[in-house]
């Protein structure tokens, strides 16, 4: 009885222990623990082959990550030299055109060099084998920026006294396509200036100091038939390059049926013109020597008529002595010019031979430089003005129009002529005010 009590005693005091720790573990199992404890607790209940799977996901772990960082430098370094590759690639690219523009720009203006240097020679002697006009000055060829050329001009002195724009001035546009001028690459040299006042084919002999000008061709028609015209012309420079005479010649040919060129007719000198100058490069001498027509070998060879000029110059002013052989008492004189600084014809003046002529004339200039009007003055007494106006567009088809102005022996002017429409208009002598155009 005694064994069976105490045996019932022990197994009560070991069920009540038992209780006691199963309560403490249950009252602590929700308690904060440090991260570091719950780790090492966690190792502590690891079991052996777990620690080793532990390592082996380690060393995995960090060759993914070098495998990736190794990934990560070599892109890294491939976008680096795809970059410096782009990079060296657009500036070769930059180079070439930079080398490019600079070898267009040099290849012009060595062409603008090449024309400048040769152009005004030709265009000097084109417009002295074309005009008979007496010309004082010779203008020079400038490059403007790095792409084209000014404008050539010369100064002549003029005959005529009812001319608009610049009557005393021919200019020659360089820039513009109304211009054609062609070269011969091999030879380098200008074959052809082709322009609104002159077509010149040159043709260059051993003698540089003689140029050959072809114009061009024609038909002419006459009682005897058809007969083709081509103008051969020479033009002779003196050592510091400056026009010293032209010989004009004609050849003629009979014409085809089909309007071509056939066989040579004859060879006519028609004419010869001759410059002298001053030992300051100005213009002394101006001889014309025209040659009658011939249209058969059996004409004869004759001069018709000489035409000498003596031109002196003083300041702005020039003064021209004209001489004609056979002589012509009327047309012969003594003509007076005066320009202003910046090269405009101010007033003209003309006294011949025989006494019966002896006028001068004012010439006013707009803003654009061309003529506004024209003031007559015969005697002493203004007799007559022409005024020109403008369009400034050429809608209507003309350019500008005249107006003349007839004035009384009073001075006062009673009557306007349109030149350009006819119509007529006249003052009243009492009020002075001007009536309707009729």
């Amino acid at each position: 009885m005694i064994v069976k009590g105490l045996k019932l005693c022990l197994m009560t005091s070991l069920i009540l222990i038992l209780q006691i720790h199963y309560s403490e573990a249950q009252s602590t199992r929700h308690l904060y623990r440090p991260q570091q404890e719950r780790l090492e607790q966690a190792n502590s209940d690891s079991v052996p082959e777990q620690a080793g799977y532990n390592a082996d996901s380690i060393a995995a772990r960090r060759q993914f990550m070098q495998d990736s960082l190794e990934a990560r430098i070599q892109f890294v370094r491939d976008s680096l030299e795809k970059r410096a590759v782009f990079v060296r690639d657009s500036i070769a690219a930059r180079e070439a055109f930079v080398r490019d523009s600079i070898a267009r720009r040099e290849r012009m203006l060595d062409s603008l060099r090449f024309l400048q240097s040769n152009l005004p020679a030709l265009l000097d002697a084109s417009l002295k084998n074309f005009l008979d006009d007496v010309v004082v000055f010779t203008g020079n060829v400038y490059i403007i920026g790095d792409s084209i050329l000014n404008n050539y001009s010369i100064r002549k002195l003029p005959f005529t006294i009812d001319k608009p724009y610049t009557p005393w001035e021919t200019t020659i546009n360089l820039s513009d396509k109304p211009v054609l001028i062609k070269v011969n690459k091999n030879q380098h040299k200008i074959t052809s200036i082709v322009a609104p006042e002159f077509e010149s084919y040159f043709q260059y002999e051993r003698n540089k100091n003689i140029l050959r000008i072809n114009e061009k061709s024609s038909v002419v028609n006459r009682s005897s038939g058809k007969i083709f015209k081509s103008p051969i012309d020479s033009v002779f420079f003196d050592a510091r390059g400056r026009v010293v005479k032209v010989k004009r010649y004609l050849q003629l040919f009979q014409v085809t049926a089909g309007y071509q060129r056939g066989a040579p007719i004859l060879l006519h000198l028609s004419q010869v013109k001759q410059y002298d100058y001053t030992p300051a490069g100005d213009l002394l001498k101006y001889e014309i020597v025209n040659f009658c027509d011939r249209w058969k070998a059996t004409d004869e060879k004759k001069v018709c008529y000489i035409v000498t000029y003596n031109i002196s110059k003083k300041g702005n002013g020039y003064t021209l002595n004209r001489k004609q052989e056979p002589e012509n008492d009327y047309a012969d004189g003594t003509y007076s010019y005066e320009f202003d600084q910046q090269g405009r014809m101010t007033k003209i003046a003309f006294k011949n031979l025989k006494n019966s002529e002896n006028w001068l004339t004012f010439v006013e200039t707009n803003l654009q430089g061309n003529v506004s009007r024209y003031v007559y003055q015969v005697n002493g007494k203004v007799n007559k003005t022409l005024l020109i106006n403008y369009y400034p567009d050429t809608l209507s088809g003309n350019r500008f129009e005249t107006i003349t102005c007839l004035f009384e022996d009073d001075g006062v002017g009673y009557l306007q002529r349109n030149n350009t429409t006819g119509k007529i208009r006249e003052r009243n002598m009492m009020t002075g005010d001007w009536g309707p155009w009729k």
